[in-house]
């Protein structure tokens, strides 16, 4: 069988968008190998043999599905998304010996990629969470929202500390984060506008998770990086800028009551005051920094 030729579309475009594109196409051809793969029979096998391999296929196709909806809500073509999933299905991986440029900086600004789209997801979340006092996290947890808070915050510091070390430029970060609200409007279709209550309050309590913190604060210790100075060219939105933005998105109507509800909502998640303040440790070398994963992408969409 012969390897159709990779497509050129998206030529000119920063480079961490393919890579994206990669991901979903790799994704999909470990999720065929384990298909055909089957699970173990006769001496061995049984009823666990089964469950293990179900796992690993559901696993492996809610993390191509959480990496289409990042493709998808930063403005990937749904043609190019579909054309990265049927090169995997079919068991095309992509060769990264052909690769070129910087694999260490490549793999920052991935890390950079990553944070960024956590954020957008994490604002959205909270905002659209904080429209259902009563029902989801913001307001039934208060220690929970805390938290969230602070792990916002502490995957801001460090994607635009790792922004301002790789001296990541205007062209590079193109299209990372949402400028406007038609970029808005195109996450919260992508995400929150796709999940019921339950899946609200999954996702939310998932990066309510104390240990994003901890692991945001160790990658900059590896680093070596002072998040005082953690500031890009061009800056990546504050959480608070953030929730600022969703409420623009949100409010596209003309009615005055849900213009105040959002409102309600943006102030409900709004932390009274920023904990962006972090004084770094010693640095701990021997800590694999980055790349990051989200700890949403175990959950289906």
């Amino acid at each position: 069988m012969t390897e159709p030729n990779p497509p050129t579309a998206m030529a000119g475009e920063p480079a961490w968008r393919l890579r994206l594109l990669e991901r979903i196409q790799d994704l999909a051809a470990d999720r065929a190998h384990v298909l055909q793969q089957g699970y173990q029979t006769g001496a061995g096998g049984g009823d666990a043999a089964v469950l293990v391999w179900r796992t690993q296929l559901h696993l492996l196709a809610d993390a191509r599905e959480e990496v289409e909806t990042h493709a998808a809500a930063i403005g990937i073509a749904a043609e190019h998304i579909d054309d990265a999933r049927l090169l995997g299905n079919r068991g095309f991986r992509v060769h990264s010996d052909a690769r070129s440029g910087n694999p260490v900086r490549e793999r920052m600004i991935d890390g950079v990629v990553a944070d960024t789209w956590q954020l957008q997801h994490m604002a959205a979340l909270h905002v659209v969470g904080a429209l259902h006092p009563g029902t989801i996290g913001p307001g039934t947890d208060s220690e929970a929202a805390a938290q969230f808070e602070r792990n916002m915050a502490a995957v801001w510091m460090r994607a635009t500390a790792v922004s301002h070390a790789i001296s990541l430029t205007a062209e590079e970060c193109a299209g990372m984060w949402a400028t406007d609200t038609t970029g808005w409007q195109r996450v919260l279709a992508a995400t929150v506008d796709t999940y019921d209550t339950q899946d609200l309050e999954e996702r939310w309590r998932v990066y309510a998770w104390p240990g994003l913190a901890d692991e945001a604060h160790r990658d900059l210790r590896a680093l070596g990086i002072d998040p005082a100075d953690a500031f890009a060219p061009e800056p990546i939105p504050s959480p608070r800028a953030m929730y600022e933005q969703i409420s623009t998105a949100l409010d596209t109507s003309d009615d005055a009551a849900l213009a105040r509800t959002i409102d309600t909502a943006v102030d409900a998640a709004l932390p009274v005051e920023a904990e962006l303040g972090w004084i770094p440790e010693s640095p701990d070398v021997s800590n694999d920094a980055l790349p990051h994963t989200d700890p949403s992408a175990g959950v289906k969409p």
